[in-house]
């Protein structure tokens, strides 16, 4: 008897020690043991080594990018690739900035026009000036394009002008009657239309006005 209460507390003792082992790997682990669950975690050591890899991959295909730049500043392969390198990163203005680069040594770079107005009327950048200035440069290259007038149209109605993005988008619906946002800027130019006539009526009815005789300030002359 005596040997099988030793034999019992002998496997009570591993059994203790086997769920602390457990206990204590699990706090380790999955933050267990502190409020709300968001305890100490062991992955954390090290890191999120996806992102830290993504990053500096990254930046080392930029550094390579501008070394191969330097060699040749008016590479527009390598200019391009950087402005690509850059907004995959995030950095939308210094990809604008290549670009740039871009259209000012080669403005035949018809599709060069629409990436960077695109990333000027991004939410992160919001330069509606800039995005209407390249736009208008690309129409002048490419004056059949319907994308160009949609998105210049909406640039100049960000900036609040009115009879332009009217102009504009009459000119996207002439080209592309039929196109995927033909129907939503049909409305638009309804509305604009409407609102540039009220305008042009109030502003003759108050010139209309202001150019009449007034009745105080006239005379009756008798004999």
């Amino acid at each position: 008897m005596l040997l099988d209460r030793r034999r019992i507390n002998k496997w009570a003792k591993w059994v203790a020690l086997g769920l602390a082992i457990v206990f204590a790997l699990s706090f380790l682990l999955l933050g267990v043991g502190y409020g709300g669950g968001a305890g100490f975690n062991i992955f954390n050591l090290f890191g999120n080594k996806s992102a830290t890899t993504t990053t500096l991959a990254s930046d080392q295909r930029i550094a390579a990018l501008k070394a191969t730049l330097q060699q040749n500043p008016k590479d527009l392969t390598t200019l391009r690739a950087l402005a690509t390198a850059y907004q995959q990163s995030g950095d939308l203005k210094t990809a604008a900035t290549y670009l740039e680069q871009v259209i000012a040594i080669d403005p035949s770079q018809k599709d060069v026009y629409l990436i960077l107005a695109n990333i000027y009327m991004s939410q992160n950048v919001a330069d509606y000036s800039a995005a209407a200035t390249v736009l208008n440069k690309a129409i002048s290259l490419d004056p059949n394009n319907a994308d160009l007038f949609l998105k210049l149209g909406i640039a100049q109605n960000s900036l609040g002008n009115s009879s332009a993005a009217l102009m504009a988008w009459q000119k996207y619906l002439s080209l592309a009657p039929n196109g995927d946002m033909a129907s939503v800027i049909r409305e638009q130019v309804d509305k604009l239309s409407k609102l540039a006539t009220t305008t042009t009526t109030t502003a003759g009815s108050t010139s209309s006005t202001a150019g009449s005789p007034s009745t105080a300030g006239s005379s009756t002359t008798t004999s």
